[in-house]
């Protein structure tokens, strides 16, 4: 998920705002004790919103307890422990930290390539610890469809954005009970879309410069940066939101008040904050105000 899945922390009540955080260090102590010290080298805020979307599901009580750590040296901070989808969340950075190293080691330059294999030992025996082989297989499977549809400079942005909403519909999916699984599937399926679109997007500059693959640079060219296609961007961005929002509707938040503004705050006011890159350009041709979700 990649950096892109953050609520508006300035929006959330206090209380909200502790349980994130509690979450968040929860995945990050869970993934220390379960995979190794190192293994939170490559942990977001992300892996709080996959934690709070499955925890929606469980009956166990949270049980929060403050704890010390290298980064927050003196000072505890509350953190979540004894929970099962945080321990869920925590494995699965662990398989993906491994795949972003492989990625890395195979795309990157010379010095991410030297990064890559000094940890890469470390992060395959995480993986391993991580104990999640049947999901693994999926993950490497749809990065290999990507890494396929990138050595063949696909001129879509639709096809690799599908395989990547195929991973994180994995992700979610994974364990969850029959009555649900097919919504958390949906849910994983939209983020992953809007995920991938969103960063094909921001990285055009940077990928025009490199001369990396970037499905936008193969369909538009020079024009690829131009404020009609930020415009075209932004309007398939939302309705990909809408389609999101429809479903994290459908989310069983019964009594759990906290938990369900982290997640609406997430979608409605996290994501699209994200994307205000593409606004710079439509500011400028005096664009109507932004839609409501």
């Amino acid at each position: 998920m990649f950096g892109y899945v953050k609520p508006m922390e300035s929006e959330l009540l206090v209380r909200e705002y502790e349980l994130y955080r509690s979450v968040y260090c929860g995945v990050c102590r869970s993934l220390r004790k379960e995979t190794g010290f190192f293994s939170s080298l490559f942990l977001s805020y992300d892996a709080a919103f996959l934690a709070v979307c499955r925890m929606l599901l469980g009956e166990n009580a949270l049980s929060c307890k403050k704890k010390a750590c290298i980064v927050h040296p003196f000072k505890k901070r509350s953190c979540l422990v004894g929970n099962p989808e945080i321990s869920y969340a925590a494995r699965v950075y662990a398989v993906l930290s491994y795949e972003k190293l492989r990625d890395t080691l195979k795309d990157g330059n010379f010095f991410k390539k030297c990064f890559a294999l000094f940890w890469l030992p470390y992060f395959r025996l995480a993986k391993k610890r991580a104990r999640l082989p049947a999901l693994s297989q999926k993950i490497r499977f749809h990065l290999d469809n990507l890494a396929a549809l990138e050595k063949e400079k696909t001129a879509s942005v639709d096809m690799p954005a599908e395989e990547f909403g195929l991973l994180l519909a994995a992700i979610f999916k994974e364990g969850i009970t029959e009555k649900w699984q097919g919504l958390y599937e949906d849910i994983g399926f939209r983020l992953g879309r809007y995920i991938y679109i969103a960063d094909a997007a921001e990285d055009r500059k940077e990928d025009k410069r490199t001369k990396s693959y970037n499905p936008f640079i193969l369909l538009y060219g020079e024009n690829c940066l131009s404020p009609s296609i930020n415009e075209n961007i932004r309007s398939a961005l939302f309705l990909e939101l809408k389609q999101l929002a429809e479903y994290i509707e459908q989310l069983p938040f019964e009594n759990k008040t906290a938990a369900e503004h982290i997640i609406k705050n997430t979608i409605y006011l996290g994501l699209p904050n994200k994307i205000r890159f593409l606004d710079d350009d439509l500011q400028e041709r005096g664009t109507p105000d932004e839609q409501s979700l």
